[in-house]
Formats: structure tokens, sequence, C-alpha cells
């Protein structure tokens, strides 16, 4: 395959010397010998009239016009290998394919298991790999490492297409023994009581429920930080504390653990779990079944999904 004198081939190369940025590496990344990957490097600096990658010290470092190809390059192979490996239908039935899924810490709770069990048991020889939304979620889903991916209402990234599942709403947990809490809390007793919280250091960011207060301008008395909201229920057990939370996460808890839902007082806004998938696998009908089976799983737990809403959402 010939693009203007530029082969399939030299595209490859050029993506893992963009990447790696040595020619040691890329060799090793794409299987050839270092001869080879330096003769295609000199094939490409010709091409493109420029250095793509020069020796800072004892490092590469890619010029200007190399690090504005990288996405590029890194876009097309990915479009190139999503067209090379489409075929013309998809039977679950007898797929061997994998998927990966990634999810925030919240949805892999709640949801992923529901969509696992329905996976399997429609494609029993196809493979899964889910994992936790990371760092790198936008590049991952721009490279098409990512079939679907389980976020919130405004995580989503605007350049790839999205669908709600469903909605999800806070409320406060407290241990069953709290003497010092009844059936329903007022903002005073909320803001009052010794709360225990998810802690966001990941990116510093705030959960939907902590921005929202900001917002308000009310200031909450913290006593524990947790690095999961799924430890909030046990932490409450046999103390004070009162934990804010998602009420699905919550009643999953309440089946066994001695604690408490209560309404949570701040008119916080619900948050929207969405499904997002790369856009070059709009048409892929493997992609389009899993995104079928997706939806379909939440609407038979959760009913219809909502329509998209604005606002400020949870983000984990």
């Amino acid at each position: 395959m010939h693009l203007q004198r530029l082969d399939l081939n030299l595209l490859i190369a050029l993506d893992a010397l963009l990447t790696e940025q040595s020619v040691t590496k890329a060799a090793q990344r794409t299987h050839v010998s270092q001869p080879a990957m330096s003769g295609a490097l000199t094939r490409l600096r010709e091409h493109f009239q420029d250095e793509l990658m020069v020796r800072v010290g004892r490092s590469m470092v890619l010029t200007p016009f190399g690090a504005g190809l990288m996405p590029q390059v890194s876009e097309l192979l990915t479009r190139v290998t999503a067209v090379v490996t489409s075929r013309p239908g998809f039977d679950p039935a007898t797929t061997d394919r994998t998927f990966t899924i990634t999810a925030s810490e919240y949805l892999l709770t709640v949801f992923a298991p529901l969509v696992t069990a329905k996976i399997l048991a429609a494609a029993p020889g196809a493979s899964l790999n889910i994992q936790v939304r990371s760092h790198d979620h936008e590049q991952r889903m721009a490279m098409g490492h990512i079939d679907a991916a389980l976020g919130v209402g405004g995580l989503t990234l605007p350049q790839h297409p999205c669908t709600p599942l469903f909605i999800d709403e806070y409320v406060c947990v407290a241990c069953k023994d709290n003497q010092e809490i009844g059936e329903t809390l007022s903002l005073e007793q909320f803001l009052a009581a010794p709360q225990a919280m998810r802690a966001m250091s990941r990116d510093n960011s705030l959960t939907l429920e902590d921005a929202w207060l900001q917002q308000q301008g009310y200031m909450r008395k913290v006593a524990l930080l947790v690095p999961s909201f799924d430890t909030l229920p046990r932490m409450v057990v046999g103390s004070r504390m009162i934990a804010p939370m998602q009420r699905r996460l919550a009643e999953m808890s309440a089946a066994a653990l001695p604690i408490r839902i209560l309404p949570h007082p701040a008119a916080v806004p619900p948050l929207v779990a969405m499904l997002q998938w790369p856009m070059f696998r709009e048409e892929d009908p493997g992609s389009r079944w899993l995104r079928e089976l997706i939806v379909g799983t939440a609407r038979e737990a959760f009913g219809e999904p909502p329509a998209l809403r604005t606002g400020v959402l949870e983000k984990d």
C-alpha cells in the first residue's frame, strides 16, 4: 500500500518512532532490526523534509513538526486498523473477540457486574478486559484501545458519541445505632455531623456532592477521608459519622451492613451514568452489539435511560 510514495509500513515505523522517541525502542516495538528502523527514519526524514526527532544530550526529542504529526499518525493508524479488522457481520455466539471496557469506580461496583454477566452469557467465547478509567483515558479512546467507557455526565469526551444509561442520586448513610441521627437529616445536622468522604486525590477534583455544597457556600465537618466510595458505609458502622454517597451503592451496602439510608438534605443534582465509545467504531457490528447489550442491561435493571441533562455532574 503506497500513499504518495509513503507505504503503510513506514507509517507504522513513524508512529513507533514518534511515540518511543528512540530508534532502538521503536525497533523493539515493531519487531524489526535497529538498522532497519534507522533506515526507515532516514526515508521518513527525506519524505517530510524534517528531522522529526533530534538528539538533545543523551535523549532524542521530537521537533515541533514531529510533535505535531504524532497525534495525527496515531489516529490514522487506529482508523486503518479498524478498517482492516472489520468484518461484514458479528455473531456473539461464535466470536472470540476481546472487549475492553473502562468504568469509573462507582460504575465498576454498581453496573459492571451486570454487564459482565450479560456479555459472557450471550457471547461465551468472548473475553472481557474491564479496567478503572485512567489518566490517559482520552488518548486510549483516540487510539481505539477501549471498546466502551462507562462513566458519568460531565466527564464524557466531546469528540466521541455517547448515550445516557440511568440516573442516581446522593443520599447519606449512618450507623443504625447512631442515636444522634433520626430518620431524617436537617441541613444544620448534616453540616455539624462528623463526615466520612471519598478523597478525590487522583486529580484533586471534587465529587458532585462536594462541588455542589461549595457552590452553595456550605462548610462541612470532615472527619475521615477514604480512597473509595464503597469503603464509606463500612467506616460509619459503630461511629457517629455520616457519609454522603450514591443511593444505588448505599442500597447494596445496606444489605450487608447495619446502616441507615437518609435523604440528602441539600438539593444535590443527580448524576447520570453514561456509555461512550470511539467515534470510528460507530458502524462496527461487534461494537454496536456491545452498546446495545449495555443499554439493554441498564434499561432492564434501572428502567428507561434519562434524557441528557446539563449541570455539574459526578466526577468519579
